[in-house]
């Protein structure tokens, strides 16, 4: 009877022991899975940061861009706000001489 009573005990604690074990086997198997989601997700976030980080650099020169073709434009804008027909026949006196005619001819024109 005795021996009945510490083959069920040992049974019991065999059955114990296989939870146990079943319990620990599924907690390692919870975290590995755990830690190859966080290291996806890791990899992904610091992959986002690195993106946004290539976009800003690439809006900052396009803003740049955008800067210098402002001031290019301005300058252009002032250089042609300072074109004049004495400038431009300065050192053309065949040109001189036709904007003379013309405007000799608007003269004759007029009166």
């Amino acid at each position: 009877m005795q021996s009945l009573e510490y083959k069920t005990e040992l049974a019991l604690v065999k059955a114990r022991n296989v939870d146990i074990t079943n319990f620990e086997g599924d907690l390692d198997t919870f975290k590995t899975a755990l830690a190859m989601n966080y290291d996806l997700a890791s990899r992904k976030f610091k992959k986002a940061i690195d993106e946004t980080g290539k976009s800003v650099d690439h809006l900052q020169k396009t803003q740049d861009a955008l800067l210098g073709t402002d001031r290019n434009l301005r300058l252009a804008n002032n250089k042609a706000q300072d074109v004049a027909i004495k400038k431009l026949t300065r050192r053309n006196p065949t040109m001189a001489a036709k904007f003379d005619e013309l405007s000799d001819q608007e003269s004759s024109d007029s009166e």
